[in-house]
């Protein structure tokens, strides 16, 4: 039998009464629930540990690139087309050891490829090629290129307007 039954049975007990023998149960019965569970927090100590593993990251963005490539008599005489203006591109990179940039050639009109705006110039073949660039810290890295072009041209080459011939991609070390 509760507190409740025991204080509605007896009708000669004030309401205050009845209600404080309610409330005194009912915290006596909280505080043995609660005991056992306050005694063992203290008691004992949990850690949590959390590890997180960051993958690489890199990614490159065209900002700007010209749309096609004219090549002149001029040009097949000395040689080679400089590119006017230059292709820029963002590259972002989360590695310490940097990020592989890429140049795939696509042009049937070039031997080689010079590329400028990097710490040092870059002779890519007729294929394409890569270089290494490393990042300047910690984290992760972002970076405008300003990436100048000079197309050596092949024997076959001929006068014409040829579409952009290179593709560029990042790949993280």
């Amino acid at each position: 039998m509760t507190a409740f039954e025991v204080c509605s049975k007896r009708t000669a007990q004030p309401l205050l009464g009845c209600q404080r023998i309610a409330m005194t149960g009912f915290l006596l019965s909280m505080a043995l629930l609660l005991a056992p569970a306050a005694v063992r927090a203290d008691a004992t100590e949990t850690k949590l540990v959390v590890t997180a593993t960051v993958m690489k990251h890199a990614s490159l963005k065209v900002l700007s690139q010209p749309a096609s490539v004219t090549v002149t008599a001029a040009d097949i005489r000395v040689g080679y087309v400089d590119v006017p203006a230059p292709a820029q591109v963002a590259v972002q990179s989360n590695t310490q050891a940097g990020y592989m940039l890429m140049f795939e050639s696509q042009g049937e009109f070039l031997q080689q490829t010079l590329v400028r705006g990097l710490a040092n110039d870059v002779q890519v073949g007729a294929a394409g090629g890569g270089i290494v660039q490393t990042p300047g810290g910690r984290g992760m890295s972002k970076t405008t290129l300003d990436l100048g072009f000079r197309f050596v041209l092949s024997a076959s080459a001929q006068q014409g307007t040829y579409p952009w011939p290179m593709r560029l991609s990042v790949i993280a070390l």
